[in-house]
């Protein structure tokens, strides 16, 4: 999966450690992403240095390591990157019950800002849950709502 170059540094970094928190990415999806961004400018910050030469790294330390790209960035614009990057895999893959997975572990790392996506996303995926073990619903009727929410963030 490929981030817009067009994204600034931190939110690029914020979108990788929430896919590295949530499973969506590996560390070494991480590390191949500081390369390129390496090679691409001149002269790189030091936390992406720092990245690129971290191939022995747990998912936890490389978190941390992507916590530390400075700059800041509005919150909300990471989980709704992250939540295109998932639209983009359902509409590849479309394996609903694996991005409802990751949708629920974004859950705990959404910010007070962004408690409206928070609630959908809660109410998607347990509705996908019910669905699929029979409790509750329509699985087709919960695909659906699930694209029409994650389609919301897609990509130009």
């Amino acid at each position: 999966m490929k981030l817009s170059s067009g994204i600034d540094i931190k939110v690029q970094a914020e979108i990788y450690r929430l896919g590295l928190f949530i499973g969506f990415f590996q560390v070494k999806n991480v590390i191949e992403w500081a390369d390129q961004l390496i090679e691409k400018l001149d002269q790189p910050p030091y936390e992406i240095l720092e990245i690129s030469l971290s191939s022995h790294a747990t998912r936890a330390i490389m978190c941390s390591k992507l916590t530390d790209v400075k700059e800041e960035c509005d919150e909300a614009i990471p989980i709704q990157g992250i939540l295109s990057l998932l639209h983009n895999e359902l509409f590849q893959t479309s394996d609903v019950t694996e991005i409802c997975t990751y949708m629920y572990r974004l859950v705990g790392h959404i910010p007070e800002s962004c408690e409206d996506m928070e609630r959908s996303i809660i109410n998607l995926t347990d509705g996908w849950k019910m669905a699929v073990e029979g409790y509750y619903g329509d699985i087709e009727e919960v695909r659906v709502e699930i694209y029409e929410f994650l389609k919301e963030f897609e990509s130009n």
